[in-house]
């Protein structure tokens, strides 16, 4: 059976009939039920009267044919059972609308100034009705504006002529597909106009004027066309006969850049100013545009002093400060500020600042000049332009010295002559280990220099001591003239007076000390000599001790021996001084300082010399400085006295009071050496204080 696709319920010409053929059946007792494909959930059949019935609407484009199987079956669903298949057609009905197969949306394009007919695109639709069923599915096409469309196949073409993609770049076109019976489907479509090249590049600017430096300067054009079209070269087709410029084409960007192919030169008057003509050309079409380039100067030369090398005559070495030596100038063949100079010295050449220069170019004398420093000076005059980045040039000036005798002679070595005493004059004094001659030398030059002359002054012509020998071929000679006693004078100090040979001679007087040598000429006699030691243990104790030493000797001055005066701080050391090791002497305990006179103490006698305590002392010295308890504040402090350099002489001379008859006795003559120490000075006070302690125990 056939059926329409919008029935709900009651199909038409639904109703299944059956009978039972046993005799006398009962034909009510039939029960129908239905079977297969959309039996209880599409169809339902009446068990009674055989109707089937639709239990929705039905959708052809779901599903056009329906297959099933009723059942009969007679003694009221109770018996025997027959059975007919059941066939329903869908009949279809225009209830869907045509659909574009592109939607949402359809692309197509077509070139500019096409013709009209011109075919752009197919718009093609589909509509899920039966094509077979009346005109449910025969779809007819329109659109409006500048295209048209084949009703039949949706070919869209041009409608109208004057498609300009520079006026309008593309078209949104919206088709209508209807069918038969007036269902009504609709796309979108998107045509593009495709550029030709019916325009021709063009700069932007009519004409052009540019101030360029000597190295670059970029130019632009534009097109209004697209793409390959759109595509420019750029080219240099007038006014640069030497092919000093090319242009660099920028296609993609529409922009052309001058560039110079050869270096130029704005000194050269015909590369300041060109007049070019320029060509942008696209596949089909050209322009041109005239262009004024201006070149500016760039600072490509340095300052060049002619001449780089310049030697000046000889100065004087004493040429007054502010004076002026020599002008050097420099040119510069760029223009503007890139000419502009400023002079000045090179640091290296000159790191005293002893010249200057100033911006005219002039060199001056800053400072006092000295030919014994620096005999010549070697100046590196140095140009900078103004330009960016500045340039520089150089030169050389050499400037030598002229000499003044400004050094008078000094002795050609440190003289330190002896003359040993008891020696019967005259004698030639040696003044070194090598000669007995007195040199000079002179920092000037030759001229101002030797042979030099040597003297003494008047009063000391007629000297008993020295005579002066002048040997007139640069060399002096000293004698002693008698016998001398370094008990009585140790050194003399002779003037003496030398004389170059400048103009005018430069006179210089040196003192040449002459050193009386010591001879063993004086005997041994017994006596003793006090050495006091402090030694200070603590902040609060002060220990002293008095050490005799037999040794008389009256060429005191001779005997060398040091009086040392050792503090130390914070000790802890055993009250007692102990003698050298090597002596075997046993320890000597020290009373505390109230408990026993100095006196008491002096008198006992221990049996090792003088340079045995010494060496014991550096020993207590030592093992105090590195005793683990000692105190970082200790100190060593030790009086070198003998000989000519302390007012104090010799200590190691001392002569005890009453134990012989020397000069160191009450009887009268020379006062003793203890008694003097309040002369000596400062350093020398406590050790004075000291001696009159134990001469005031000993009364």
């Amino acid at each position: 059976m056939d059926v329409n696709c919008n029935l709900n319920g009651l199909l038409r010409h639904t109703t299944v009939m059956s009978s039972d053929p046993d005799k006398d059946a009962d034909q009510e007792a039939l029960r129908y039920s239905l079977h297969g494909q959309g039996a209880e959930s599409e169809f339902i059949i009446d068990e009674v009267t055989g109707k089937i019935y639709a239990q929705r609407t039905l959708d052809r484009e779901e599903r056009a044919v329906w297959r099933f199987v009723v059942l009969a079956t007679d003694e009221g669903g109770e018996g025997l059972t027959g059975f007919t298949d059941v066939i329903i057609n869908v009949w279809d009905i225009n209830d869907n609308a045509p659909i574009f197969t592109c939607a949402p949306s359809c692309h197509g394009e077509v070139a500019e100034n096409s013709v009209i007919g011109t075919s752009v695109m197919e718009m093609t639709a589909t509509d899920l009705d039966d094509s077979a069923v009346g005109q449910n599915a025969v779809l007819s096409y329109r659109i409006v504006e500048m295209f048209t469309i084949n009703p039949t196949t949706g070919t869209i073409t041009v409608g109208m002529g004057g498609l300009d993609r520079e006026q309008v770049e593309s078209y949104l076109l919206v088709v209508e597909a209807r069918d038969g019976v007036g269902m009504t489907g609709t796309g979108t479509a998107t045509i593009q106009i495709k550029d030709v090249n019916d325009h021709a590049p063009r700069f932007t600017d009519h004409s052009c004027t540019a101030r360029i430096s000597e190295n670059v300067l970029e130019l632009a054009a534009e097109d209004k066309d697209t793409g390959e079209n759109a595509q420019l070269t750029f080219s240099v087709v007038a006014g640069d006969q030497e092919q000093k410029f090319y242009m660099v084409s920028h296609k993609q960007e529409q922009r052309g850049t001058l560039r110079l192919k050869k270096r130029l030169d704005y000194e050269r008057h015909n590369e300041q100013r060109f007049n070019l003509t320029l060509k942008v050309e696209d596949l089909d079409f050209s322009s041109l545009l005239h262009c004024v380039v201006e070149v500016e100067d760039y600072n490509d030369h340095a300052p060049v002093f002619i001449p780089h090398f310049l030697s000046l005559a000889p100065l004087p070495e004493d040429i007054t400060v502010g004076t002026s030596v020599a002008r050097l100038v420099a040119s510069d063949s760029d223009s503007g500020q890139n000419r502009e100079i400023t002079y000045s010295l090179s640091e290296e050449s000159d790191p005293e600042g002893l010249f200057t220069i100033n911006q005219s170019g002039v060199l001056s004398v800053a400072r006092p000049l000295d030919r014994e420093r620096i005999p010549q000076h070697h100046l590196v005059v140095i140009a900078t332009d103004h330009g960016v980045p500045p340039l520089i040039g150089s030169a050389t000036v050499q400037l030598p010295l002229l000499d003044v005798n400004d050094n008078g002679p000094e002795f050609e070595a440190a003289y330190s002559p002896v003359v040993f005493e008891n020696v019967a004059g005259p004698q030639v004094v040696r003044l070194n280990q090598t000669s007995s001659l007195l040199r000079a030398v002179d920092q000037d030059s030759p001229e101002n220099g030797p042979p030099f002359h040597f003297t003494v002054p008047a009063e000391y012509r007629h000297s008993n001591d020295f005579y002066l020998q002048d040997n007139l071929n640069g060399t002096a000679t000293l004698t002693a003239l008698r016998t001398f006693d370094r008990e009585r004078q140790k050194e003399f100090l002779i003037p003496i007076i030398m004389s170059d040979s400048g103009r005018p001679a430069k006179t210089v007087t040196s003192t040449l000390t002459v050193t009386i040598g010591d001879q063993n000429d004086h005997a041994h006699v017994a006596g003793e000599k006090k050495i006091f030691i402090n030694m200070l243990m603590n902040l609060h104790r002060l220990k002293e001790g008095v050490y005799h030493v037999s040794a008389h000797h009256d060429g005191w001055e001779d005997i060398r021996e040091n009086v040392l005066n050792y503090d130390e701080e914070g000790g802890g050391e055993e009250d007692q001084v102990q003698p050298p090791r090597h002596t075997h002497v046993p320890p000597t305990r020290l009373p505390a300082q109230g408990q026993a006179r100095p006196s008491q103490l002096a008198r006992r006698s221990l049996s090792f010399s003088s340079q045995d305590l010494a060496r014991y002392l550096c020993e207590i010295i030592r093992d105090a400085d590195q005793h683990p308890d000692t105190g970082p504040f200790d100190s060593l402090q030790v009086f070198s006295t003998e000989g000519g350099g302390s007012p104090a002489g010799s200590l190691s001379s001392f002569s005890s009071a009453g134990l012989d008859g020397g000069s160191g006795g009450d009887g009268g003559g020379e006062p003793r050496r203890e008694e003097t120490l309040g002369e000596w000075g400062p350093r020398f006070e406590k050790l004075r204080a000291l001696y009159e302690r134990a001469e005031a125990s000993d009364l």
